[in-house]
């Protein structure tokens, strides 16, 4: 029966591994400064030796929905951060100032809006399939225990619960983020 356990256990552990992996991807997804400010402020900068998190380097202001400055305490590092956001591949390219970054987002149009839910679609049924896919290794497991048909049934079924709890977060997290998506028109 510690078996049976375990395989359950697995089961939920790598279905909320594939929903975690699912989430950061979709959440890579910008809209706007506000999204994308996470992903900047973890960018990597060389400078006294070291790689420093550009939060801790430079203050890093909002000016509105599509305008990022980045200004860093220490001018002489300014072309490392150029260089580092360039490198980050987050689809933004910085111009240097002299004593700030800017960084301009470009406006999303609906066609922009429309691919970018093709994509976030595509990766829902790709993070669906991962569950499903989790769903019949784990019944596999289940048949090689070798249980009585009551107990296979059971536990078939208790996988089917879990697989369906997962399904129904991805669509929850998919609704919300094209809640998202077309309310920034």
């Amino acid at each position: 029966m510690d078996e049976f356990n375990k395989i359950f256990f697995y089961c939920k552990k790598d279905m909320e591994k594939i929903l975690e992996k699912f989430q950061k991807e979709i959440h890579r997804i910008r809209l706007g400064s506000k999204s994308i400010i996470p992903f900047i402020e973890k960018i990597k900068i060389k400078c006294y030796g070291a790689l420093f998190p550009l939060i801790e380097v430079a203050n890093i202001h909002i000016i509105d929905n599509i305008n990022i400055t980045i200004q860093p305490w220490d001018r002489s590092i300014i072309s490392n951060i150029d260089k580092a956001i360039i490198d980050s591949n987050l689809g933004v390219m910085p111009t240097n100032k002299g004593e700030y970054i800017h960084i301009h987002l470009p406006i999303i149009t609906e066609e922009g809006r429309k691919n970018l839910m093709k994509k976030i679609k595509s990766q829902t049924e790709q993070a669906k399939v991962f569950i499903r896919n989790t769903r019949k290794k784990n019944n596999q497991n289940i048949k090689k225990l070798k249980l009585s048909e009551d107990l296979h049934k059971k536990g078939e079924n208790r996988i089917q619960k879990i697989t369906n709890e997962y399904i129904q977060k991805i669509d929850c997290f998919f609704l919300s983020k094209e809640k998202e998506i077309l309310k920034n028109k």
